[in-house]
C-alpha cells in the first residue's frame, strides 16, 4: 500500500495517535455522508474538534488524509480476516464461520454511519489515479490473504489440484463487495447473505471430497423484509 507520505504512528504519543485516529475516522464519516467533494479541511477541523495546526501536523494535504483513510480501512478488513475465531481460514469450517462473522458484523454496524471499504471505494474511486492505486493496493492485500489461505487448502488436499487460489480469492472478494454494496443500497442483509454464501459454495465446487461440494443454503435472519433505502 502507498504509505510513504503518511505520518509515522511509531513517533506519536498515545494522545497524538488518538487524535490522528479521530481525524481519520471523522473524515471517513464525512466522505460517506456528504461525498468527497464536501470534504474540506475547515469542515473536518470543526467536526473532529482539532485546530488547523493539528491537521497540518498529521496530514500535509487532503490527498495524504485520503490515503490514510484507505489505509486505516483496509487494516480493519485484514484484521477481521486474521481474528482468532477464523483460525487460519484454510478449511471449509473456517469459511463457514467467516460467513457467520460477516453477517454478525453487518448487523452490528447497520447500514449507515460506519465507514466500510466498499463504501470508501465507491466514493473515492473517481478522485485521482493515486487514490485509485491506493484502493487497488488495499484490495491486493485482501486478495493475497485469501489466496494464501486457499493455497494452503490445496496443499493440504482439501481442494483439487487444479483449483486456482488467486481466481478463487478474486471471486470471494468480488462477491463480498458486491453483496455488501447491495445490502447498504436495500438496507437489508439478504444481498450480503446471498453473496457470501455464493462465494463459499463456489469454493466448495473445488473440494476434493465430493460430500463437501454440496452447496449450502444461505443463512437467513427472521426478518427478511426489505427496508426502503434512505432518500
Amino acid at each position: 500500500m502507498v504509505q510513504a507520505d503518511l505520518h509515522d504512528d511509531r513517533r506519536l504519543t498515545a494522545k497524538g495517535r488518538a487524535t490522528r485516529d479521530r481525524i481519520v475516522q471523522v473524515a471517513a464519516e464525512l466522505i460517506l455522508s456528504d461525498g468527497l467533494s464536501a470534504l474540506n479541511m475547515d469542515a473536518l477541523r470543526k467536526a473532529a474538534s482539532v485546530s488547523g495546526s493539528q491537521l497540518a501536523h498529521y496530514f500535509t494535504d487532503k490527498r495524504a488524509l485520503i490515503r490514510a483513510i484507505v489505509a486505516r480501512q483496509i487494516d480493519v478488513v485484514l484484521d477481521f480476516h486474521r481474528q482468532p475465531k477464523l483460525r487460519a481460514l484454510d478449511t471449509f469450517e473456517d469459511f463457514e464461520r467467516w460467513i457467520d462473522l460477516n453477517m454478525r458484523y453487518l448487523r452490528r454496524i447497520g447500514y449507515s454511519g460506519t465507514p466500510t471499504y466498499h463504501g470508501l471505494a465507491g466514493q473515492l474511486g473517481k478522485s485521482d489515479n493515486t487514490t485509485r492505486d491506493t484502493l487497488a493496493a488495499g484490495y491486493s492485500q485482501w486478495i493475497e490473504l485469501l489466496e494464501n489461505a486457499i493455497q494452503r487448502m490445496r496443499d493440504h488436499g482439501v481442494l483439487v489440484a487444479h483449483a486456482d487460489p488467486r481466481k478463487l480469492a478474486l471471486v470471494i472478494v468480488s462477491a463480498h463487495q458486491g453483496g455488501a454494496t447491495l445490502a447498504f443500497t436495500y438496507q437489508a442483509e439478504w444481498p450480503h447473505a446471498d453473496a457470501v454464501r455464493f462465494a463459499v459454495n463456489y469454493l466448495r465446487m473445488f473440494a476434493s471430497d465430493p460430500a463437501e461440494r454440496v452447496p449450502r443454503p444461505p443463512r437467513r435472519s427472521r426478518d427478511r423484509r426489505v427496508k426502503p433505502a434512505a432518500p
